[in-house]
């Protein structure tokens, strides 16, 4: 047997084994508690991104982000072509300036 040490009896020991025991097995118990409630807090997560998954799959969500898109590419080809028709008119108009100009000279 290991005899204590100074100023320590047997039973000190003993003591000191014993609560020592018992705070590593608070420890864990809280460990074990926190390990329980992140699993948990992981698994609602898991359920409610399945949910918004599901929605975004069959919710009206991506049926109007495609008329969206059609509108908006329908609006862009209108103004493209207006576009290209003044810029067509601007340079026919700047020849007729430039036309002036010179002939005033």
């Amino acid at each position: 047997l290991i005899s204590p040490p100074t100023g320590f009896t047997m039973t000190d020991c003993k003591m000191q084994d014993l609560q020592s025991r018992v705070k590593a097995l608070e420890i864990g118990a809280a460990h074990d508690a926190t390990q329980q409630a992140v699993q948990q807090a992981q698994a609602d997560m898991l359920l409610k991104m399945r949910e918004i998954r599901e929605s975004m799959k069959e919710g009206s969500a991506g049926t109007a982000s495609t008329k969206e898109l059609d509108a908006l590419k329908t609006e862009n080809k209108t103004l493209r072509d207006q576009n290209a028709k003044q810029a067509y008119r601007i340079q026919h108009l700047v020849g007729t300036v430039e036309k002036l100009l010179a002939a005033a000279k």
